[in-house]
């Protein structure tokens, strides 16, 4: 007979593990097909993704950024869009302060996408996150002196374990 916190684990494992997924072949959803900034991978999740800036100004070296999104990267990529556009988002990242640094000294700024690596988001049962580690890894290891990337985002907490918290849980059952 199994002892209750074999049973009460079981339990948690199956309520916090989402579900798997059926398995979908598609990996990009945009319209023009020759416009999506991932090279037709835009539903891709859990990844490691760079961006690279670059500029029309005279003597602009290409900087780099590195990012993750646990969702889809057309979901994150949409931040980064609204980001670029609207000036009251400039200081989201540096990859969009960079680009409104560029925009103020009247430059055409491009980013291009590419994804690095694919990892799993914070495992309830490990208590890690390989999502956050792996970023972290890629910003550490990173050969150059062109990522916009604070060295400080490699202390930084993960905020994917955040969603597990009981406190977000109702505790009307």
């Amino acid at each position: 007979m199994s002892n209750v916190k074999s049973i009460i684990n079981s339990h948690n494992k199956k309520v916090l593990t989402p579900p798997i997924e059926q398995q979908n072949n598609k990996t990009c959803n945009c319209i023009k097909k020759e416009l999506c900034p991932m090279n037709n991978n835009c539903l891709a999740s859990s990844i490691i993704y760079q961006a690279t800036i670059t500029s029309s100004l005279q003597n602009y070296n290409e900087k780099v950024y590195i990012g993750l999104g646990e969702t889809t990267f057309k979901k994150r990529y949409a931040n980064h869009k609204k980001s670029f556009t609207t000036e009251k988002y400039k200081n989201s990242t540096s990859l969009s302060l960079e680009f409104w640094r560029i925009k103020a000294l009247n430059g055409q700024p491009k980013v291009t996408w590419k994804i690095i690596r694919k990892s799993k988001a914070y495992n309830t049962n490990a208590k890690r996150c390989n999502l956050c580690s792996n970023e972290k890894y890629e910003i550490a290891t990173f050969k150059g002196n062109n990522l916009l990337n604070k060295r400080s985002q490699v202390i930084s907490k993960c905020r994917h374990q955040n969603k597990y918290s009981l406190a977000l849980h109702d505790t009307k059952d």
